[in-house]
């Protein structure tokens, strides 16, 4: 077969064998089937990577750099979340044109970049820890993108970066992406972390809107304990921004305390509609068998 020929039939199979792609996974035994998935979502965010720091560059110039996460952020959700046979429900997706807001989100394993590319606001920047600013080419892209590094071991350099942060949200009207639990949950039941207070000093400081977006419990979709990875539907709602206008740095834990108790209410409503879908289906993979004391059924924990 020459070569002139062999262009045109890989522009043809291509396309083919990508959207056949989820059910061929689909077959795989569970243990090949998850190591494969996560391979596909560490080449996803490899590529993206890379691409990010082309299309950063470009959005530099023609001064929209504050549009770079959004548009990188859900070309990787589809690369990395279609092949693995993972869907989104969105909830309350118009809240995500209330701008500018400290937006909020649980966090839970890895995974989240998934959720994180699939509604992620248009002009907005992530709040992250410094060490990923020396990741090979991640580092590069998130430099690019106007990613606020926080050093956690420097309280002084935190502060410096947190009030930098203020300024460039009023000059270039952005939000924050942050996750406010500090670190993956990993927890068994329908629950959060503790929250930091960095987010809400924020807020109140910038007089922006916290704007809370709330993930359901996945172990029934991914669950590295069991090497299980079969995909599924995923609901994330996008909740009313709650406002800060008139707030002092008084306000702060009361305001932490409210969207942490909106979110979490939320949360325990999902893990609700899980368990009930769960039954319906005689299926035992979403939820497992034992009750909390608040009458949730426990999921199986999330690990790395």
């Amino acid at each position: 077969m020459s070569s002139e020929s062999t262009i045109p039939w890989c522009i043809i199979t291509t396309p083919v064998f990508i959207l056949a792609l989820p059910r061929l996974l689909a077959v795989l035994p569970q243990k090949i089937q998850f190591v494969t998935k996560c391979c596909i979502v560490l080449i996803a965010t490899f590529i993206m990577s890379i691409v990010g720091c082309f299309v950063a560059i470009v959005f530099a110039l023609l001064r929209r750099r504050h549009e770079i996460n959004f548009v990188v952020a859900r070309i990787f959700s589809f690369i990395a979340s279609y092949p693995c046979g993972v869907t989104f429900k969105v909830v309350g997706e118009e809240h995500l044109e209330k701008y500018p807001a400290i937006v909020v989100c649980n966090h839970q394993s890895s995974m989240d970049m998934m959720i994180l590319g699939r509604v992620f606001p248009k002009h907005c920047v992530v709040m992250a820890k410094k060490e990923l600013q020396y990741f090979p080419f991640l580092g590069i892209f998130m430099t690019l993108s106007n990613a606020i590094f926080i050093d956690r071991k420097n309280h002084k350099k935190a502060i410096e970066s947190t009030t930098q942060a203020v300024t460039d949200m009023k000059k270039h009207n952005s939000g924050i992406w942050i996750f406010p639990e500090g670190t993956r949950s990993r927890l068994e039941t329908a629950d959060l972390l503790p929250f930091k207070k960095g987010a809400f000093h924020l807020a109140i400081q910038s007089q922006q809107p916290v704007m809370p977006i709330v993930a359901a419990g996945y172990s029934n979709i991914y669950d590295s304990a069991n090497r299980s990875f079969p995909g599924g539907e995923l609901e994330i709602r996008v909740l009313e921004p709650i406002s800060t206008i008139g707030m002092t740095a008084d306000d702060v834990n009361e305001l932490m305390e409210r969207t942490r108790a909106v979110m979490l209410k939320n949360l325990k409503e999902m893990d609700h509609s899980v368990k009930s879908s769960s039954n319906s289906n005689g299926s035992s993979t979403a939820v497992a068998e034992g009750k909390t004391d608040e009458g949730l059924t426990q999921r199986r924990p999330v690990k790395e």
